[in-house]
């Protein structure tokens, strides 16, 4: 994979230029990401959560399985790889499972607010596992937290005080807890392979393990219709394989720190694409966690280097 770090003794404004074009990638990441949450909104009712996770892995994992010709150096993996395989695709497909569980019960906006939580989750979890967490970027993701609150709770502040999260949301923010040790093993168990391949393998073992559950828990596969593959095409395709050359391009080149920070952007996003297919307006209470969201994302990126 090309890496897009610019050799020593660049022109200053061709490094410029160069991180400018990184941002607007990371822009259209943020834009294909939370295009997800309507997809999945959208092809949900009336099927299963389990099946159509499944169908969604499969199609990724033959998109990745037509990259592999491609990679140097591709090898079968070992039963110890696999089980490092099965533990990185088990937790990346229950997070898939919960998604689509919790948008039959809440909604785009409330979802894609829930996943700003990713990295303050994923800072807390790497805590527990001995990382070190700085407390200035603990401060500013607790700001994404507060944001993810306002507008989970309409900016309603009886609610806050009852603390009364909808099903959905909590069934969602257990699932981003999945992507958060996603993650973080992602980290901690990739080896010498490429991602190609690391990907592949980590996607075939929860394919594998998601056919199973899901003739255990329906007796069989329902295939899905037209207009569920349209979406299941999207998330396999955009929303993963494009998704996947886009950070491979813009994390040399940003840092993993600025790159997370768009994560920030997904609710505005979402309000946005909803708003431009006329599927519901967003409403003037959840404006402020929105700008909250926006303000996370800039503190995020001045105050962090690329590494």
């Amino acid at each position: 994979m090309k890496q897009s770090r610019l050799p020593e003794g660049t022109p200053s404004s061709e490094r410029v230029k160069a991180n400018r074009l990184a941002h607007l990638w990371m822009v259209v990441f943020s834009l294909i990401i939370a295009g997800s949450f309507p997809v999945v909104a959208a092809i949900t009712p009336g099927n299963d959560s389990t099946v159509l996770t499944f169908w969604r892995f499969l199609t990724a994992t033959v998109i990745f399985a037509l990259m592999l010709p491609f990679v140097k150096g591709a090898r079968l993996p070992g039963w110890r790889d696999m089980a490092r395989y099965a533990a990185v695709g088990g937790s990346y497909g229950l997070f898939f499972i919960l998604m689509f569980q919790a948008l039959k019960e809440t909604s785009p906006l409330n979802t894609s607010t829930i996943y700003t939580t990713l990295p303050l989750l994923t800072l807390l979890l790497g805590g527990l596992a001995g990382e070190p967490v700085p407390v200035r970027k603990l401060g500013v993701l607790a700001l994404s937290m507060a944001a993810a609150v306002w507008v989970i709770f309409r900016g309603n502040w009886h609610q806050m005080m009852a603390f009364q999260f909808s099903r959905g949301d909590l069934i969602f923010f257990v699932g981003t807890g999945c992507l958060a040790v996603y993650m973080l093993s992602m980290k901690t168990l990739q080896r010498d392979e490429s991602k190609v391949c690391f990907t592949f393998f980590s996607l075939l073992t929860a394919t594998a393990a998601l056919l199973v559950t899901a003739v255990w828990r329906t007796g069989g596969l329902a295939f899905p219709d037209a207009g569920v593959w349209l979406g299941i095409g999207y998330l396999a395709g955009p929303s993963t394989a494009v998704t996947f050359w886009i950070l491979q391009l813009v994390t040399p080149r940003l840092g993993p720190n600025r790159v997370v920070a768009y994560t920030f952007l997904t609710p505005s996003a979402v309000a946005a694409i909803e708003w431009g297919l006329g599927l519901s307006p967003p409403e003037w209470s959840v404006l402020p966690g929105i700008l909250l969201t926006l303000l996370a994302v800039v503190l995020l990126q001045r105050g962090t280097a690329p590494a």
